[in-house]
């Protein structure tokens, strides 16, 4: 609210200059004339919501990316899924036989949706059921694959769009904050800590 709030930088040097009547003012002018002597007043107030909410939006986005982060690698680590997806693929070339796909060497990861609704000439089975006889009855080892990708249903839960949007967002905010410190200039004040506390702050998260 205060950063809402805050007079335009004109607004305040117009009160700075009524320093010297200040005994005369209301309250709501005395607080402009001291808010006024602090230097760069805007991007430290940035700087300190920043600081006080960071910790709060790392652990508002910190599951989707670990779920995300653990989905990734067990679908690259996982023997059986990827058994199965050899499996898919064998099928696949065994279908597309003599046609211009055949022997093709890999596929679109979408294509596992379609499996269910690929279906056989009688219109009896489909290409999921077909898969899931031929694991019980030669690879069952590959129906274990579901217990490996214990995070994928989470991790797909997950709006990579908003999870994007939200670490642009907050790569922004620290940039602009280390843009300001960079660029803060040299206080004699020993009494001001903000580049100090910014800093250390954010170095050691």
């Amino acid at each position: 609210n205060l950063i809402k709030n805050l007079p335009e930088q004109k607004e305040l040097v117009s009160l700075a200059e009524l320093k010297n009547e200040y005994e005369e003012l209301c309250e709501p002018e005395q607080f402009g004339i001291v808010m006024s002597s602090v230097k760069l007043l805007r991007s430290r107030l940035n700087g300190i919501l920043f600081k006080l909410t960071f910790e709060e939006q790392v652990n508002n986005i910190r599951p989707d990316i670990m779920n995300v982060t653990f989905a990734c690698e067990e679908v690259k680590k996982s023997d059986s899924f990827h058994k199965l997806l050899e499996l898919v693929l064998l099928a696949g070339n065994y279908m597309n036989a003599g046609s211009r796909n055949a022997q093709t060497f890999g596929f679109n990861i979408s294509f596992l949706y379609k499996l269910r609704d690929t279906k056989s000439v009688d219109q009896k089975t489909t290409l999921l059921h077909f898969l899931a006889e031929k694991c019980e009855e030669k690879h069952p080892e590959i129906l274990k694959f579901p217990d490996e990708l214990e995070h994928v249903e989470n991790g797909s839960k997950v709006s990579a769009q908003i999870l994007k949007a939200s670490l642009d967002t907050m790569e922004r905010h620290i940039q602009r904050l280390e843009n300001d410190i960079e660029n803060f200039p040299k206080n004699e004040d020993k009494q001001d800590k903000f580049v100090e506390k910014m800093s250390i702050s954010f170095s050691a998260v």
